[in-house]
């Protein structure tokens, strides 16, 4: 008896674990970036969730939606592409359709493959090495 309690124990802590694992902590979330390095490489702090299309932000943003759609851009440039959560904390994120104003400077624009690191208001992509 004590073997069958140990082993639905077992199997009810791997079932929490995988779910878990399978959970987008990028899903519904809105980034203001902060600084973008050289080496590709950029640190974000939390935002308020940007209401597309009504609403037009004035900051160079990175917003995640729950349906594996993101955006990225400023006041003058917008682009949304498709991006996918891997284990060990990875994200990639693909080109996908842009407007931008006339005399506008495009802004870095976040394309590929990255790690993540969430620490509480903070967000910082590394380029994943290939």
């Amino acid at each position: 008896m004590k073997k069958i309690v140990f082993i639905f124990i077992l199997a009810a802590f791997s079932f929490t674990t995988t779910i878990q694992a399978q959970t987008n902590s990028l899903a519904k979330t809105t980034w203001q970036v902060e600084k973008v390095n050289s080496d590709g490489s950029a640190v974000f702090k939390k935002a308020k969730s940007i209401n597309f299309p009504e609403e037009q932000p004035q900051f160079f943003f990175l917003q995640f939606e729950g349906d594996k759609r993101y955006h990225t851009g400023n006041s003058c440039f917008h682009m949304m592409g498709m991006y996918s959560v891997y284990e060990d904390n990875q994200v990639e994120m693909s080109e996908g359709t842009a407007d931008m104003s006339s005399e506008c400077k495009e802004p870095k624009i976040f394309i590929g493959t990255y790690n993540f690191k969430i620490n509480k208001d903070r967000l910082e992509l590394v380029p994943a090495k290939n």
